[in-house]
């Protein structure tokens, strides 16, 4: 204890104070008062018209980062971040920052809204943020939003010079705010009736889409078009599961932005069309997921809806679309670039699903299955249930049709989700021994974040590198096309080589990282 402070009290036990805590003492020199400020009983402030949630999306998925509070008051002259106590969802979360603000957390004036900025804490053992308003849907294997979301609220606001307090609990779920959905300005769906792969029966199809649209385009003015296609966990219908769940928001933001350029212009940006599926891409006709040796219900509504899209927007450059996805958007990637080998300019399939094998089925169309148990570390993938077969579902008439686009694949070593043996890496290799001049692979020994340094993930979230903009290195396409080893395949894993220890080159010229590629790739006119 403090020196000063033990004369301090041996001076209030001297004159009988101690013990009576709202007792004063005047005293010419000094003033004494211990008065603890939760012995003094604030009024209640009742002028908190609605509390909100402002949610944020990392690599690892959203977590509530700050809480809005707007009030009846425009004459709050006294915010401290001490006097606050927030628990979200149950947990407990330390207030760093408080003060007026707008209605989206931002910083203002006199507005008579409050927020609370909150620290985000990261559990490497969930690998999610503390108050994720997600709860995984653990029969559909889906992300949905919480059913509910209780915010408490204890602290204490200064109006007109006057103290109060603010108690608050509540379920905020439904008032949601997001600067990072909200880049994704226009909404809209494409349904139509198509054939069932599996029942041959016509059957109504809807899948939702948001997109971002770049500002203040000149007129006659086009931009490339990117669309993502997500993973399992991100179907549903409501886009901003997809833009949050995998941080898909990254694709409109700044730091990806600014690779996509207009010839003849100084202005920068493409647009980004995220959609998505009701259930799986890999979703063959029975509503569950498949193991990537079909083809999708999916896959011609997803074409009339980019379609679709194209059409009401044409400031879309129609040369320049691409297209990319992780997992089972990997798997659609693949499949739709087999399926439409002329209309995309380039093709990014991420820790992709596309199966090298076909897997044997049952009578009715679905797969055949092992007994055994699954899980993201252990030593089974996710195909290891279904029964393989020696069979090429990856036929070299696939594999032609696939060079008529280019493409950047990605992925770990370390994936037991998707083991890229089963999938990427031979169709590569196929690729390469079939001509393929403008087809690249990054491949990562693991998975390590950013958001929070040295984080490591599951070798499946390798879209992690490419939403963070860390994909520069390829593998030696040399090495994998004369490889005879069916295990390695003649891949190199690299981390530090952000991707393989070689650069992608095209037409004499080198590119720093797939979305330059990206920017690069064109495809011809009336196609």
């Amino acid at each position: 204890m403090k020196k000063s402070l033990m004369t301090a009290i041996f001076f209030l036990l001297a004159i009988g104070v101690v013990g009576n805590s709202a007792k004063k003492i005047d005293v010419k020199t000094r003033n004494f008062r211990k008065v603890s400020e939760k012995s003094v009983k604030l009024p209640n402030y009742d002028g908190v018209k609605k509390i909100s949630i402002f949610v944020k999306g990392f690599e690892s998925g959203p977590t509530v980062s700050k809480i809005i509070l707007q009030m009846d008051d425009y004459r709050i002259t006294g915010l401290d971040k001490n006097n606050w106590k927030v628990k979200t969802n149950g947990v407990e979360r330390k207030v760093t920052n408080v003060y007026i603000s707008d209605d989206k957390g931002e910083k203002a004036f006199d507005t008579g809204i409050v927020t609370l900025e909150l620290e985000n804490v990261f559990n490497q053992k969930t690998l999610e943020y503390e108050g994720s308003p997600f709860s995984f849907n653990i029969k559909k294997f889906f992300n949905e939003w919480a059913k509910e979301y209780v915010v408490e609220i204890d602290g204490k606001v200064t109006v007109d010079g006057k103290d109060y307090a603010i108690n608050k609990k509540e379920d905020v779920i439904n008032n949601r705010v997001s600067s990072d959905t909200a880049l994704f300005n226009y909404r809209s769906s494409f349904s139509g009736n198509y054939k069932n792969p599996i029942t041959k029966k016509m059957e109504n199809l809807k899948l939702e889409m948001a997109a971002y649209e770049p500002e203040n385009l000149k007129k006659g003015e086009t931009k490339p078009l990117v669309i993502w296609l997500h993973g399992q966990g991100e179907g549903g219908d409501d886009p901003d599961i997809d833009i949050l769940g995998t941080e898909t928001s990254a694709l409109a933001k700044e730091e990806i932005q600014k690779y996509f350029t207009t010839s003849g212009t100084d202005t920068k940006g493409a647009f980004v069309l995220a959609v998505q599926s009701p259930t799986y891409w890999m979703d063959e006709g029975d509503g569950t997921n498949g193991n990537g040796s079909g083809i999708s219900r999916y896959t011609q509504i997803l074409m009339d809806t980019i379609k679709e899209y194209v059409k009401h927007n044409p400031s879309v450059d129609t040369e320049r679309i691409y297209l990319a996805g992780d997992s089972n958007g990997g798997y659609m990637t693949v499949n739709m670039i087999i399926n439409y080998p002329d209309y995309f300019a380039a093709a990014v399939p991420i820790c992709e699903a596309y199966a090298y094998y076909e897997y044997e089925r049952n009578a009715d169309g679905t797969y055949k299955t092992n007994d055994i148990e699954v899980s993201a570390g252990g030593e089974n993938s996710a195909v290891s249930k279904f029964k393989e077969t020696k069979k090429l579902w990856v036929t070299k008439e696939k594999i032609q049709k696939m060079k008529k686009t280019p493409i950047w694949f990605i992925a770990a070593a370390d994936d037991r989700i998707v083991t890229p043996q089963k999938f990427s890496l031979p169709t590569y290799r196929d690729l390469l021994k079939a001509g393929a001049d403008n087809a690249w692979y990054s491949y990562y020994e693991n998975v390590i974040g950013t958001d929070e340094p040295n984080s490591r993930f599951p070798g499946h979230f390798s879209w992690i590198y490419f939403l963070n903009n860390q994909v520069e290195g390829v593998q030696n396409r040399e090495k994998i096309k004369n490889s005879k080893d069916e295990s390695t395949f003649g891949f190199e894993p690299s981390n530090s080589g952000k991707g393989g220890n070689k650069k992608a080159q095209l037409k004499g010229k080198t590119f720093e990282n797939v979305f330059e590629w990206m920017n690069f790739q064109k495809k011809i006119k009336n196609r």
